[in-house]
């Protein structure tokens, strides 16, 4: 019924740091929503952060317009 009170404030902390990140999760995809930046929900956007240079070379020359980057 009872826990060990030096345990009781690791889980307390494990809650808290896990909150904290979901929320950074949250902002931060909120802000590049906002800011027009990539945020990877499309396949130009997703093919491009795999790193391979020459898919990368490929959009930035015809591709260069994202639809999730479009600013409404």
């Amino acid at each position: 019924m009872f826990q060990n009170p030096s345990t009781l404030w690791i889980e307390i902390l494990v809650i808290v740091l896990v909150v904290a990140f979901l929320a950074f999760l949250i902002i931060r995809y909120i802000y590049r929503k906002k800011k027009g930046l990539p945020t990877g929900e499309c396949a130009c956007c997703a093919s491009t952060k795999k790193g391979n240079k020459l898919v990368k070379s490929y959009n930035k020359k015809y591709h260069s317009d994202c639809c999730c980057c479009k600013e409404e």
